[in-house]
């Protein structure tokens, strides 16, 4: 789905749910922390909540050199799929550009239960520079 899809559908679901708050956002913070610390793709994770509803989670973090946008794209989303978001609804979309991987995404818990929106951007870490037989 594209991002404009996406931001359509998002707001279908949060013109007819609220927003979580504290535990189910707390929960959802942890876990995407832990699954992306645990995954082997990123580093230097940060996860943290926001009062923004299009926002409620965010995260910023560094994906290994070795891997390919397209790869940290379809990690994410099956980290996301599979761990993070809720069994009754979801909706994701990423965009990958050289370097740059941004994905959104939104989960509810029911059909009376709340919603969480993620925003998570990684980019690709830097490769330290070799030092020459000199230094």
């Amino acid at each position: 789905m594209n991002i404009v899809q996406f931001h359509r559908i998002r707001s279908g679901i949060q013109a007819n749910a609220s927003p979580g708050v504290g535990p189910d956002l707390t929960t959802m913070e942890k876990s995407l922390r832990s699954l992306l610390l645990g995954s082997g793709v990123f580093a230097q994770v940060e996860v943290e909540q926001t009062d923004d509803p299009d926002h409620l989670v965010i995260a910023l973090c560094e994906f290994d050199p070795a891997f390919t946008e397209q790869e940290v794209a379809q990690r994410l989303e099956t980290i996301w799929r599979e761990r993070v978001s809720y069994t009754f609804w979801e909706a994701h979309a990423t965009y990958t550009e050289s370097q740059h991987v941004e994905f959104e995404a939104a989960t509810r818990s029911g059909s009376f239960g709340h919603y969480v929106t993620v925003h998570l951007v990684a980019k690709r870490a830097e490769i330290p520079a070799q030092r020459s037989a000199s230094d």
